[in-house]
């Protein structure tokens, strides 16, 4: 709770002009500083029991055209938005990566977004590696994140049975697979303390990779590719033997292989989406903020 109050004391010291600000969470706040009189919005939603069905909610209950989420543990400070907002001038854009850093160490980037690997991996995308933003999809990291309302809403929103970090990157993958476009913005404000970010279930984890990997790299069946999956996978399983997390890690990979045919039922998704609208009836007005800390 502490690292929920510094981040929405952060926010609220440092709100943009038109600002809305909501608490989305899924047990009930009881708001012992009163922040309601501020403004703040409370959103608590049980019945769905994940982080990204609790965002659906959240987003449905706004009508403003940008939603930028902030995970507990993020600090902002004055202006902090201002180019993440002028990014989504360009209407063909749905999402903007914030770039982010170690509170502990100021100068260290800690994030600039999530790169989705062909072998089924997630790797987080530092300075040293920031070439890599060139060539490859970036979603954001779980820390903070900016999206088109819009074009969630034409997706569906977040898929409610992943985890945070992998419901943004199958989000920024289903919204470029429906043509629309992401950046990373390079100049970050936002902070966090990277020892507050939750750590997933070794097992769970594996698992939804699995998913996402049958969902979206499906369609690669070449040695190469093929290859390149089992490959991922006993590196995995090496860089953690002989402790429990590598066999935990090895369970789910095996038991996600049930995610086979998720390829087939995300192209029956996209049949039901008008890739060739996305970009061309969204009109580009002054972007308001929408921040939310989940």
């Amino acid at each position: 709770m502490e690292a929920f109050e510094e981040t929405l004391a952060s926010v609220l010291t440092f709100q943009p002009d038109g600002a809305e600000i909501l608490i989305a969470n899924e047990i009930p706040y009881h708001d012992p500083w009163n922040v309601q009189r501020e403004g703040v919005r409370l959103v608590s939603e049980t019945r769905y029991g994940s982080f990204a069905g609790l965002l659906n909610t959240a987003i449905a209950s706004t009508q403003n055209p940008i939603i930028h989420i902030l995970y507990p543990g993020t600090d902002v400070c004055a202006d902090w938005s201002r180019t993440s907002l002028e990014l989504f001038d360009d209407p063909s854009m749905a999402i903007v990566v914030p770039t982010v850093f170690d509170r502990l160490k100021s100068k260290r980037i800690f994030a600039m977004g999530v790169m989705f690997g062909s072998g089924g991996t997630l790797r987080t995308i530092r300075r040293s590696q920031s070439m890599q933003i060139r060539h490859g999809i970036v979603a954001p990291h779980l820390s903070a994140a900016y999206f088109r309302k819009s074009a969630l809403e034409q997706i569906g929103g977040f898929r409610d049975s992943l985890m945070p970090q992998i419901a943004y990157v199958d989000a920024t993958l289903f919204l470029h697979e429906t043509g629309w476009k992401s950046v990373v913005d390079l100049q970050g404000k936002i902070t966090v303390r990277p020892n507050i970010l939750p750590s997933p279930s070794p097992y769970e984890w594996a698992k939804q990779l699995e998913l996402l990997y049958f969902r979206w790299m499906g369609r690669q069946t070449s040695l190469g590719a093929v290859g390149s999956h089992w490959g991922a996978i006993a590196v995995d399983f090496w860089r953690h033997f002989p402790r429990l997390k590598a066999f935990q890690l090895l369970l789910g990979r095996v038991v996600g292989l049930a995610s086979i045919n998720e390829r087939r039922k995300l192209e029956r998704q996209l049949q039901t989406v008008n890739v060739d609208e996305t970009a061309t009836e969204i009109h580009c007005l002054k972007p308001k903020l929408r921040v939310k800390v989940a």
